[in-house]
């Protein structure tokens, strides 16, 4: 078994639940997830099946986007409503202006600090786990790539945005960093994760949905993980050389605007992810996935 599945993880879900659950229904197949949320989020998580897992560090460059609200004049440890909430008592009001204001200010290349509540990797261990047990923990900050904030709802205390983002964003940490330069505070109350590249929260499904009999109808292709690289169909000779991480001359003709290929059997099945050398013309597999023979069937 080998594929992708699009989940729409349940509020009050952890990601390791998801995966537990799906571990059930596919016994003995190996299973990874790319981009953990929070018991209190929902929305896309990508799971990863058999060789396919070799692909999650490719769906972690993957842009994401988020849909989330806000309560102003609040506080929390954890910066969202997970925790024991503060109110801020003289916190100002915040107009619709100021928060407009203010949002420009977190696009592009920013530092954000991300909540002790994260999991962020403090000598090995999530922060959240030292958090949870009231022990002090020092989160330090990090860049992170910010390309859209929208707002797309602002009433009374209340506000909603939709945040386009590169892997490792605090989405809490964002909505408190506005409300903050807006002379205020803010804890996060809802979040929804739309979007990973092409996987969408309309077109995911729910882990119930998820089968031992229908499951492998289910998967997705593993090329949705790497959109946009060039694709390089090999021939019957070409593919045991590939499956064994063996480089092949790369044909005369083809030229190539990026270095990452993708290389696929006859039936149009990926076989790796090769490195193309414009100068020594050679395809070079970097991540091979020796699939078994399957369909895909959206």
């Amino acid at each position: 078994m080998y594929g992708l599945l699009n989940i729409n993880k349940p509020a009050a879900w952890t990601s390791r639940d998801v995966i537990n659950w799906i571990e059930q229904q596919a016994r003995k197949v190996k299973i990874g997830h790319a981009g953990t949320l929070d018991p209190l989020a929902t929305g896309v998580l990508i799971v990863c099946l058999g060789h396919a897992t070799r692909l999650v560090p490719f769906l972690h460059e993957l842009p994401k986007t988020y849909v989330a609200t806000f309560l102003l004049g609040r506080r929390s440890d954890s910066d969202d409503v997970d925790t024991e909430v503060e109110l801020l008592g003289e916190a100002p009001a915040v107009s619709t202006a100021q928060l407009l204001a203010a949002i420009p200010c977190f696009i592009g290349t920013i530092t954000q600090l991300p909540s002790i509540f994260s999991a962020i990797k403090i000598n090995g261990k999530p922060a959240y786990h030292k958090a949870r047990k009231g022990k002090p923990v020092e989160v330090p900050e990090r860049e992170v790539e910010v390309h859209r904030i929208v707002l797309l709802e602002h009433v009374g205390d209340s506000f909603t945005l939709e945040i386009e983002c590169g892997t490792g964003t605090y989405i809490r940490s964002i909505g408190r960093d506005i409300a903050v330069a807006c002379g205020s505070g803010a804890v996060m109350s809802s979040l929804c994760r739309t979007r990973i590249g092409e996987f969408t929260v309309e077109a995911a499904i729910a882990p119930s949905q998820v089968q031992r009999r229908t499951i492998a109808e289910q998967l997705l292709c593993p090329m949705q993980a790497v959109p946009g690289r060039p694709l390089v169909r090999l021939t019957l000779e070409e593919i045991p050389r590939v499956e064994n991480g063996n480089e092949i001359p790369a044909r005369s003709e083809l030229l190539f605007e990026t270095r990452e290929v993708v290389l696929t059997d006859t039936d149009g099945v990926m076989i790796a992810l090769a490195d193309f050398d414009d100068a020594r013309r050679t395809l070079t597999p970097r991540v091979v996935l020796r699939p078994p023979v399957s369909t895909y069937t959206r």
